[in-house]
């Protein structure tokens, strides 16, 4: 199919289309982060050492941090090729 007989909308359905697989991937690998954050509460109730912790947490930050940076770099690439392909 040439991109002259796409339809108007389908550019716009491929950005949702990529935003909402994007936000599935990015809640599901939060969810490691959360998960994490809840370990981290139950280990100090178990009085792990700190520096256990520290490192627990550390991990989380990370993951959480990293993701989020992902998250938001591909919806602005996204963004990108879906302005390229209503200008075609």
């Amino acid at each position: 199919m040439s991109s002259l007989s796409k339809p108007w909308w389908s550019p716009i359905v491929h950005f949702l289309a990529q935003t909402v697989v994007g936000t599935m991937i990015f809640v599901i690998i939060a969810g490691a982060s959360v998960s994490l954050s809840l370990l981290v509460h139950y280990l100090e109730s178990l009085n792990v050492s700190a520096f256990s912790i520290m490192v627990t947490t550390a991990v989380e930050y990370v993951i959480l941090i990293f993701d989020a940076t992902l998250f938001v770099v591909d919806l602005f690439i996204t963004g990108i090729k879906a302005v390229k392909e209503m200008l075609k």
